[in-house]
């Protein structure tokens, strides 16, 4: 070396071989390559080390010139040029891109300096995949990616989700909707479901799994990314849960490198006799554009047959009637699942302005169109197991307009988005008994505004502080309608509409959070977010009243809703690096608010349009108000056996608990004269206990090139009592003796205040079973060659048929079980890869944890897929 103090820090790239310096055209297309970032303020030259690690970038600079000053903190997806310009700070430092893969750092002289000729340090680094930075960041965060999902092609959407710690979903296999639960909460909002952060506020009543689903076409992700608890960040509106969201792919994603035009054509089919029911999967994706502008334009579709599922192993034992004469178990292992067939379309544009070097505006569509059979419960008394209930046609539409700013200003950050979310079923219904046929088109409408900035300050050469703050509005629009005739005088709707009943529902929020770095080691947060909401809608019900001296009538009791209310809900986090660079402990504590739905407060009718149960409104329910606590610890390190290898390590507790949590009750007794609990009187009800559902979550990854391995498990712990009152809304009343009157209809005290536990319909009956997943794999021919194995398993909850626990709403029918799945994939060109998949290769019969145990449908059995993959 030409100067002492001139240190050189050398992270082998994880090909091995040096990145060689491109043309200056290649250069300015890979510093506007987005990426995620996490680089804690630090001394520059570290925070160099740092940044070269985390893009696979060559950095070049003498490390005594940048002795003294501090870089600022980097945390979210930027340009690399942007990111490295954040990265600087106010230091006296420039950058400049010397080829494709390539960056020199220089300081800037003082007048008083005389020029000298120094050698450059060189850092070349390892570029982190998202799911290995899950590992750096002090919460709890999962992101399940492209590789992920192609490994083990999703025949439903529910199955991109299988390998997420502390994630489920109430699947049915006849309903393509996905319905995502966090850590036993779901439904309503309580997770904000979303695509590309358009939330997907859908809703349509029926046996109570579900009551929010979303349409989403994996063929058309980019990835999933889930945030788990309460956020004073944008997307934490109204949730208790967490976030899941969906990202669609980005033109960005195809032209890299200076590419103008480029794309993506797959296609995946069952093979031979073993495809059961995959029929076909596939997409094309097509992008050009340059540095001003960019346009994408993809399409997809997946059409999927009736298929079948496992035949061996146990099953529950309730639904099938185990070790009775209906005895059903082997029948429905051996059954082809009715009903499961469903066909998908979906269309994405995107088009994208670069206004100038600072200022972007993106325009986006997505359409996506679903056709399937309805079915109705699982029975094993007939002669088919499922009975067809109609048809259905869904279309989910998506427009969003995009608008960020970014100067060379570390105030400033900005990202607006406006969007419109539009979800329409139109559904055929048959006749069933003493109902007649109808039709009915479900519609739900959300527009939505989400702005944000975030501010950095720096306080010193060690430390900094981040300032990320903005506002939320979303509004929700529910409008059934039928060809039914209003039955009721307390409504003007009929029943069948009166299920998913018309009304909107609004929701501002304001949310600020403060984040200080010190040093490489400490990092603190504190954040308040003020959510306020308004419904409105029209209800109602009749009810019996008894006037003296023995007269009794039907009146209507109505309700003009309009309800508004607002609160304050702060969160905190601390995380700490104790004297060891790959290791982290981390703590958040917070507050969630959650209003009620328009369902929840409006519903009013009978399922199906006929029968005799009946679902009755509650315009006083109250909002939920939950408290969570997390502690955990991360660990991340890289060269722990070889050179090249990286080992992460996510375990998190949480504990979350939630006041006045709504739920589905029945038994309930309804205002008026003598009418007494019913087996089908329903309504939702705030629970009068504590609910909490806490549990530990594990995720672990390895690789080294060679080898890799995931792991993945979550244990719950506990279970909830809900209780309530049995008339929800009191005016209970029975006879007594009237002063000057005599007997008539006085309260019933006694009916008022009673209270009951148990008798709930809905998902939350069970907390969620204990589930997990590992998958090993091994790389070979220079990586080329990628092939393994995924193992998934569940604790499963079950009782016996003849021992069950007959108040139970939902059987306890989820048996434990063990699924192997293989698979392999090779790149025969640069641009074509060959894929495999054997899905439940043992043919193992099995329910996912959660899942629809009404409708019962089992998982796929033994299923072979083939898929190609063309990039250009």
């Amino acid at each position: 070396m030409l100067l002492s103090g001139v240190a050189l820090g050398v992270a082998l790239a994880l090909n091995g071989a040096a990145l060689a310096a491109e043309a200056v055209a290649e250069a300015r297309s890979t510093h506007h390559e987005v990426m995620a970032f996490d680089i804690p303020a630090q001394p520059l030259d570290r925070a160099a080390l740092a940044f070269a690690e985390q893009t696979g970038v060559q950095v070049f600079f003498d490390s005594a010139r940048l002795q003294g000053f501090a870089s600022t903190a980097l945390s979210g997806r930027y340009p690399l040029d942007e990111a490295l310009r954040r990265l600087l700070g106010s230091a006296p430092v420039d950058y400049r891109f010397d080829g494709q893969r390539q960056v020199t750092l220089t300081r800037r002289a003082l007048r008083d300096e005389q020029t000298l000729q120094l050698q450059s340090t060189t850092v070349q680094g390892r570029q982190l995949s998202q799911r290995q930075e899950t590992y750096l960041q002090p919460r709890s965060v999962a992101v399940i990616d492209r590789e992920q999902i192609d490994r083990t092609p999703p025949h439903h959407a529910a199955d991109l989700l299988e390998q997420s710690a502390g994630v489920y979903t109430a699947v049915s296999q006849q309903d393509p909707g996905l319905s995502v639960n966090i850590r036993g909460l779901q439904d309503y909002g309580r997770v904000n479901m979303n695509i590309d952060g358009m939330r997907q506020n859908y809703q349509q009543s029926g046996h109570q799994q579900r009551n929010g689903s979303m349409y989403v076409d994996p063929e058309l992700l980019s990835g999933v990314v889930i945030s788990k608890g309460a956020s004073s960040g944008l997307g934490g509106a109204g949730v208790i849960g967490g976030v899941a969201e969906f990202r669609t792919v980005e033109a960005s994603d195809f032209l890299r490198d200076g590419k103008e035009v480029g794309g993506r054509l797959r296609a995946t089919s069952g093979l031979g006799g073993l495809g059961n029911g995959t029929h076909f999967i596939g997409s094309g994706v097509f992008a050009f554009g340059n540095d001003a502008w960019d346009v994408l334009l993809a399409g997809s579709e997946r059409n999927l047959g009736n298929y079948e599922p496992g035949s061996n192993g146990r099953i529950g034992e309730i639904r099938t009637q185990a070790g009775t004469a209906n005895d059903a178990t082997e029948r429905l292992k051996n059954s082809t699942v009715d009903y499961s067939a469903n066909e998908m379309r979906s269309f994405l544009a995107k088009f994208g302005l670069n206004l100038d070097e600072t200022q972007r505006l993106q325009l986006s569509y997505l359409r996506t169109e679903v056709s399937y059979d309805d079915a109705n419960l699982m029975s094993v008394s007939g002669d088919r197991l499922w009975e067809k209930l109609g048809s259905s046609e869904v279309t989910s539409q998506n427009l969003a307009l995009d608008y960020s700013y970014d100067p060379e200003s570390p105030l400033i950050d900005f990202k607006g988005k406006l969007y419109f979310v539009e979800n329409r079923n139109e559904q055929d219904n048959l006749a069933r008994g003493s109902s007649p046929a109808y039709q009915i088109e479900y519609r739900t409408r959300t527009i939505g505004l989400q702005l944000e900035n975030t501010s950095t300050f720096a306080l010193g050469q060690l430390s900094s502080l981040d300032f990320n703050y903005g506002a939320e509005l979303f509004q929700d629009k529910v409008r059934p309608k039928s060809d039914q005739q209003a039955e009721s005088a307390a409504v003007s709707f009929p029943y069948v509409e009166g299920m998913t009943p018309s009304g909107k529902r609004g929701m501002a929020s304001v949310f600020g959070e403060l984040r200080l770095h010190y040093d490489d080691w400490l990092t603190a947060s504190a954040g308040l977010r003020y959510d306020r909401y308004r419904l409105q809608g029209e209800t109602g019900m009749t009810i019996r009243r008894f006037t003296p001296p023995a007269t009794f009538t039907q009146e209507a009791l109505t309700f003009d809703v309009d309800r508004e209310e607002g609160r304050f809900s702060p969160t905190f986090g601390l995380a700490i690096k104790p004297g060891l660079d790959w290791l982290q402990v981390f703590a958040s504590y917070g507050k969630g608010w959650r209003p009620p739905a328009v369902t929840e407060t409006l519903i009013y009718g009978r399922p199906h349009g006929g029968g005799g149960e009946w679902m009755y409104p509650n315009p006083y329910l109250k909002p939920e108000r939950s408290s969570a606590w997390e502690v955990g610890f991360n660990v991340f390190r890289q060269g722990l056996l070889q050179a090249n290898d990286s080992l992460g390590i996510k375990v998190a507790y949480f504990d979350t608990r939630v006041d006045d949590f709504t739920y589905m009750a029945i038994n309930r007794q309804v205002p008026g004269f003598g009418t007494g609990p019913t087996l089908g009187t329903v309504a939702h009800v705030n629970d009068l206990t504590s609910t909490r559902f806490r549990g530990v979550e594990y995720q672990a990854n390895y690789d080294n090139g060679r080898f890799y391995a995931d792991l993945t498990y979550t244990h719950m712990i506990g279970k909830n009592e809900y209780c309530s009152k049995n008339a929800w809304l009191g005016g209970a009343e029975r006879f007594g003796f009237i002063p000057g009157v005599g007997v008539g209809s006085i309260p019933d005290d006694y009916a008022n205040s009673l209270v009951s536990c148990g008798g709930l319909m809905g998902s939350s009956e069970y907390m969620p079973m204990d589930r997990g997943s590992l998958v090993l794999g091994t790389r070979w021919l220079d990586r080329r060659l990628d092939v393994g194995t995924r193992i998934r398993y569940s604790e499963g909850y079950t009782e016996s048929y003849t021992e069950r626990n007959l108040e139970a709403i939902y059987p306890a029918d989820w048996a434990s079980y063990v699924v192997y799945d293989f698979f392999a994939g090779y790149q025969a060109t640069p641009q074509t890869r060959l894929s495999l998949s054997l899905e439940n290769a043992f043919d193992r019969a099995y329910l996912v944890p959660l899942g629809d145990v009404y409708a019962f449908t089992l998982s796929r059995g033994r299923t072979l897929t083939g898929s190609v993959e063309y990039q250009f």
